[in-house]
């Protein structure tokens, strides 16, 4: 490409992405360029604007005053500059642009999924970019506009708004259940078969019960434990023991009679569902309408 013809909108793209990633080589992988053309463009980009924007070693990269205040700005243009074109898409009445999120990986594929799928239906100019993991995330740094997580982050940053209740179910088997005397209260667990979560490196998984009387803990290890949520299902199914699952994954075993549940007058401390973005995200019409179309979706997907 003709470096005259580059455009500050690209230049600066092209910067606070790998001001962001922290490399020359992202950026270039995200942009599926070459590290060639990155360097040769932030060069040019340095020399149009007659200043030094970072200071480069082969083991880190780090700004210059001009680069922090261009990156600054940069970031600024480049958030009015989707909220024009955001603009114009709802005078159109048809949403556009990219949508980046990221959900837990067991929820994003059987909840979000779905609604993931009809909402591209409906706005077919969107294009979403969807990561379903486990590991946290900095909104910023990997460049997502919504995080979908169970717990609220702390930093300043983020927006929380709350989505619902990330509900459980303790259940097993009709099978088991008509093998052995039914628990009447949660300490009669420990007489039974559980299937538990590992969590890290330790077998043991904390059971918080609501009761009319209180809360109660219990502290269980099953004679099978799994790092896998859809792995503790199958378990369940074939009538190893009894296990806590989220809803979302239990309800249709639940339904079709395969599994029911157990002590439900004790209900399981469940976590707040809450869709993550930050404060320069806030008045876009294409952020508002997916977690609108999620949040109407949750009831039948049986979050809440």
């Amino acid at each position: 490409m003709d470096h005259h013809k580059l455009d500050n909108l690209y230049l600066m793209r092209l910067f606070t992405l790998i001001v962001r990633l922290g490399s020359f080589a992202a950026a270039a992988r995200q942009l599926q360029i070459t590290a060639g053309k990155v360097s040769k463009d932030i060069h040019f980009l340095e020399q149009r604007l007659q200043t030094r924007l970072l200071h480069r070693t082969t083991r880190s990269l780090t700004l210059t005053d001009d680069g922090e205040l261009y990156f600054q700005q940069a970031e600024r243009i480049l958030e009015l500059n989707e909220q024009l074109l955001d603009s114009l898409s709802r005078r159109r009445h048809e949403l556009a642009g990219e949508l980046r999120i990221t959900a837990p990986e067991l929820w994003g594929e059987l909840v979000l999924t779905p609604v993931l799928l009809g909402f591209k239906a409906k706005h077919p100019q969107v294009s979403i970019v969807a990561e379903f993991s486990n590991r946290a995330v900095d909104l910023l740094q990997d460049g997502f506009h919504i995080a979908f997580r169970s717990t609220r982050l702390s930093s300043e940053p983020y927006i929380a708004r709350e989505l619902g209740q990330d509900e459980s179910v303790l259940c097993a088997a009709p099978a088991y259940l008509a093998s052995r005397l039914a628990p009447a209260q949660p300490g009669d667990l420990l007489q039974h078969e559980l299937v538990t979560l590992a969590q890290g490196n330790s077998r043991n998984e904390l059971w918080c019960f609501e009761h009319s009387a209180g809360q109660q803990q219990l502290e269980v290890r099953g004679s099978l434990v799994f790092n896998n949520k859809k792995a503790i299902h199958a378990a369940v199914c074939h009538g190893f023991g009894i296990a806590r699952l989220p809803r979302y994954l239990a309800e249709p075993s639940l339904k079709q009679g395969k599994l029911q549940t157990v002590l439900p007058e004790y209900r399981l401390k469940s976590a707040t569902f809450y869709a993550l973005y930050t404060q320069r995200r806030r008045e876009s019409a294409l952020i508002r309408a997916f977690i609108d179309a999620v949040e109407h979706a949750l009831p039948l997907q049986a979050l809440v």
